[in-house]
């Protein structure tokens, strides 16, 4: 079987071609829609809260993929097991998006981001940030989609983003200081100079587990700001204090501690025996690491504390009753053998 190419056959292959070509168009245009998005109900929030947005004329496709054609059909391809998950209920709740520092630079670009932006009493300067490899996502997650992102993902641009660099410690590679100077920011008097986190009702007694030194620092210059609320405890504790904090409860007592713990839970996290030990410790101990585990004892001790007694006990040395303040000992007829442990090196 032969064939021959006709002019009236490359016509139609043509035409062929031409519809097949903008049908896949108008099919990848149709798709990339807010309201393409809105069929699927899981969208629908985000889809009205990004119709009352600034940014209600950006195609979805604009934010949501990396800019370029092969990285918009990649996108388009791992798109097509969406109906799928639609219709069986199987994605991830809730629904998070992405999006990249190169999608948002389509519109901001230097000429808009590279000048300092002044709203509201507050002055900010992007072009330090975007050289630093900020992402846009840190501070401004809600764009576009405001209280339709779930709580745990909204950002702001907030005080407390800004002090991670500002906190006159950090240094740019040609050396110039982060300062953290009210004024270099803040175009109005006291607009907006205590960070949100602060009014928190619970700010008082989680700052320690959330804050960052080096943003504390930032504002409270003095090294007395810490230990003036803490009872002159050392904020933050040093890396001894697993090991020494006992005198510093013997001398202040726990409601110095239970100023940010939970003395009644948070101690016998580490501590599961009598704390100080009793007088007659040294005779009970045994039963009690039997209940509770050595691991316990290791909170505090070392092995060389344990063998300070029990290794020279074992083998008759005297000199281990200094520990015990001159308690009679005699030598078992048969002395256990006790086994030491055995160090490998590599």
């Amino acid at each position: 079987m032969s064939f021959r190419l006709t002019t009236r056959g490359l016509t139609i292959v043509a035409i062929l071609l031409t519809v097949v070509v903008v049908g896949i168009g108008v099919a990848l245009a149709a798709t990339s829609t807010p309201q393409f998005c809105s069929t699927c109900k899981s969208h629908v929030p985000y889809v009205d809260a990004y119709r009352q947005s600034a940014h209600n004329g950006v195609n979805c496709e604009q934010c949501h993929s990396k800019p370029g054609p092969f990285f918009f059909l990649t996108a388009k391809l791992e798109a097509l097991q969406q109906p799928i998950a639609q219709l069986t209920g199987d994605y991830e709740k809730p629904i998070l998006g992405y999006v990249l520092n190169q999608s948002c630079r389509r519109c901001h670009n230097n000429d808009l981001l590279f000048h300092p932006v002044s709203k509201n009493g507050i002055r900010v300067q992007h072009k330090h940030l975007i050289e630093a490899g900020f992402l846009c996502m840190r501070c401004h997650s809600t764009q576009a989609h405001g209280d339709a992102v779930p709580p745990g993902s909204r950002t702001y641009p907030s005080m407390d983003q800004c002090l991670i660099c500002h906190n006159n410690q950090y240094r740019d590679p040609q050396g110039q200081v982060a300062t953290a100077q009210c004024d270099l920011c803040h175009t109005k008097p006291n607009y907006g100079a205590v960070p949100l986190t602060h009014k928190q009702s619970d700010w008082p007694t989680r700052h320690g587990a959330v804050g960052i030194l080096s943003t504390c620092s930032a504002c409270h210059t003095s090294k007395a700001d810490c230990s003036r609320c803490h009872n002159g405890i050392l904020m933050p504790h040093p890396a001894t204090w697993i090991t020494e904090h006992g005198k510093d409860v013997d001398a202040r007592g726990r409601e110095a501690c239970g100023q940010c713990h939970d003395t009644k839970e948070y101690c016998v996290t580490c501590h599961k025996v009598p704390m100080p030990h009793p007088a007659d410790y040294i005779g009970t101990h045994p039963a009690i690491a039997a209940r509770v585990g050595t691991e316990t004892c290791f909170n505090c001790h070392v092995v060389a504390n344990c063998q300070a007694c029990h290794d020279l006990h074992a083998g008759g040395h005297p000199q281990a009753h200094k520990l015990l303040k001159g308690a009679s000992y005699a030598l078992p007829a048969t002395p256990s053998p006790v086994s030491s442990p055995t160090v490998t090196g590599g």
